[in-house]
């Protein structure tokens, strides 16, 4: 006799049948609504999973989900309604919606970056630096005194800046260049936003006069090299931290400068310089600037932003033309004076470094392994310090 035929012989209820035929009886599901196809157990070990993945940077798309759960039910031989025991979009929606997960478009990241970033040795030993250098220079309560200089470039043929067409149809943008020409540069701020003059490197063997913005109208004091391939070298980067940088300075001393370790930007004469006028320069970890360099983490989107919307009003009024390299030097003034003080103070406050916090990375972004490496480590290293603390790491700080 069938569940449906016994609920109306012997009049019981249906539902109450059902329950005690499934066992389902007394249960509490976390879910509304109809059971679901998959057991709770198993949909919360999935949504786990796919958090997990995401965080690491391996998100799987909705078609690999799909893909794995019609892996799952075959491999268990598993009753579904199911077409060809694949689930479909019906399915998906639900899944997503109960373990509150949405789709997006993920950030490219670099394997080394994204490897650096979880390291704690790397981490933690950089602001062990940090902090016994501000300690050592007495700057903890002097964010005029603290200095990051970063390089980055700009395309002549903007990219980012979107349009409105009509919809289900592509849109274009006329553009001078194939839109790989980019000009290399250097920006450079203290933690309370006080800005010095840029530095712009053009490709050409010699630069000329003429490539240069107008007094009136560039950003007063800005650098101006030329290398054939327009990219930075350690002469003119050496040249710019002399000439540029240092007058930029004042006369107050000590000065901490913390940029990255880019090969050319060190050098023998560089670091004597440095030296000889009381600048403490602190390289940034490798592959961790976009969370630990103060222009990288809240500047450079809003300016390379801001750049786009310059150039391409520009490009409405000239088209087909290229962008003359003194108006390059124009508008990247222009750009970097409206830079608010605020946005670039938040930076420093973002990376950790003033007000001074070695815990902006949390500490669920490390790797497992490597946090419990670390903290057992510290335990070895002083067995009275708490692993929560922040001990001097000798070994992390010979790296650096």
């Amino acid at each position: 006799m069938t569940v449906n035929r016994a609920s109306k012989v012997y009049k019981i209820p249906f539902s109450t049948l059902y329950c005690r035929y499934k066992g389902t009886r007394g249960l509490i599901k976390k879910s509304k609504g109809r059971t679901t196809v998959l057991p709770e157990n198993i949909e919360y070990t999935l949504a786990t999973s796919v958090k997990t993945l995401a965080k690491w940077g391996f998100g799987l798309s909705r078609k690999e989900i799909m893909e794995l759960v019609g892996q799952y039910v075959k491999i268990n031989n598993l009753k579904t309604p199911f077409k060809d025991g694949v689930p479909g979009e019906d399915w998906f929606l639900g899944f997503k919606r109960r373990h509150l997960l949405s789709i997006r478009k993920p950030e490219p990241l670099e394997y080394s970056r994204k490897k650096a970033v979880t390291d704690p040795f790397i981490i933690f030993g950089y602001f062990d630096l940090l902090e016994r250098t501000l300690t050592d220079l007495k700057l903890k309560d002097k964010p005029q005194n603290i200095w990051n200089l970063d390089e980055s470039s700009l395309s002549i043929d903007p990219a980012r800046t979107k349009v409105v067409g009509e919809k289900g149809r592509s849109v274009s943008r006329v553009i001078s260049t194939t839109g790989k020409e980019n000009t290399t540069f250097i920006l450079a701020a203290n933690a309370v936003g006080h800005r010095i003059p840029p530095l712009i490197i053009f490709k050409g063997k010699n630069m000329w006069d003429q490539w240069r913005a107008p007094t009136d109208k560039e950003f007063p004091g800005t650098a101006y090299a030329a290398s054939p391939n327009g990219w930075m070298e350690t002469e003119i980067f050496t040249n710019y931290f002399k000439k540029t940088l240092i007058p930029a300075l004042g006369s107050e001393r000590p000065m901490l400068v913390l940029y990255d370790g880019h090969a050319t930007h060190f050098s023998v004469d560089l670091v004597q310089t440095a030296m000889a006028n009381d600048i403490t320069i602190l390289k940034i970890p490798a592959h961790t600037s976009h969370r630990l360099q103060p222009l990288d983490v809240s500047v450079f989107k809003s300016f390379k932003a801001n750049w786009d919307e310059t150039v391409t009003k520009w490009q409405r009024q000239h088209i087909g033309q290229r962008l003359p390299k003194s108006l390059f030097s124009q508008y990247l003034g222009e750009t970097w004076i409206k830079v608010s003080e605020s946005c670039i103070a938040n930076g420093f406050s973002k990376a950790g470094i003033y007000p001074f916090n070695p815990n902006v990375i949390p500490r669920d972004h490390f790797s497992k392994e490597s946090l419990e490496r670390w903290e057992n480590s510290q335990v070895m290293a002083n067995p009275m310090a708490s692993v929560c603390s922040l001990p001097s790491i000798s070994s992390s700080r010979e790296n650096f």
